[in-house]
C-alpha cells in the first residue's frame, strides 16, 4: 500500500509508533480519532500527518521527537541531515526534503511507500473517511 501526499507531509513508520508511544499506534489513533481522514492517514506500514504550513510540520516533528524517535542524522564534513525514524516529503516532489533511506516516492501518483515493499493501493483521505466510517 502506499501513501497519497496533500500539501506538507511527515510520514512515520508504524513499526516506530508502536515502539514510541505508549499502547502503540492503535491506542494513538483512539487519542486522536478525529483527525483520521482529516490530515491523518496510513496504510499497513506509514502514519501520514499532513500540513499547508511548515510551522505545523515542525510541532508534528517534534511532538515525535518528545516521544523518543529521532527526526534525522547528520552525516559528512558539511553536516548534511538525512532521516532517520520519519521523513517530510512534500506534494508533487520527486524526493524528501533530506535524504531517506527507508521511503520510496512516486512523483507521477504523488505517493509514497516503504521501500521494498509493493506500491499496490494508494490510502488517502477519501480512503480514511470510508474506512472510519465518517
Amino acid at each position: 500500500m502506499a501513501i497519497r501526499l496533500e500539501y506538507l507531509n511527515l510520514i512515520v513508520p508504524i513499526k516506530n509508533i508502536n515502539l514510541c508511544y505508549t499502547g502503540g499506534f492503535e491506542l494513538f489513533r483512539d487519542h486522536y480519532q478525529g483527525r483520521f481522514g482529516e490530515d491523518f492517514w496510513h496504510d499497513m506500514h506509514l502514519f501520514r500527518a499532513g500540513a499547508i504550513h511548515s510551522d505545523e510540520i515542525e510541532s508534528f516533528v517534534s511532538f515525535w521527537q518528545q516521544k523518543g524517535l529521532v527526526p534525522y542524522s547528520e552525516y559528512g564534513q558539511n553536516g548534511n541531515r538525512k532521516w532517520k525514524d520519519m521523513c517530510v516529503v512534500q506534494s508533487s516532489c520527486a524526493e524528501p526534503t533530506f535524504p531517506c533511506d527507508w521511503i520510496e516516492v512516486d512523483q507521477e501518483k504523488n505517493c509514497v511507500f516503504l521501500k521494498k515493499r509493493p506500491k499496490g493501493r494508494i490510502i488517502g483521505r477519501e480512503e480514511m473517511k470510508l474506512f472510519y466510517g465518517l
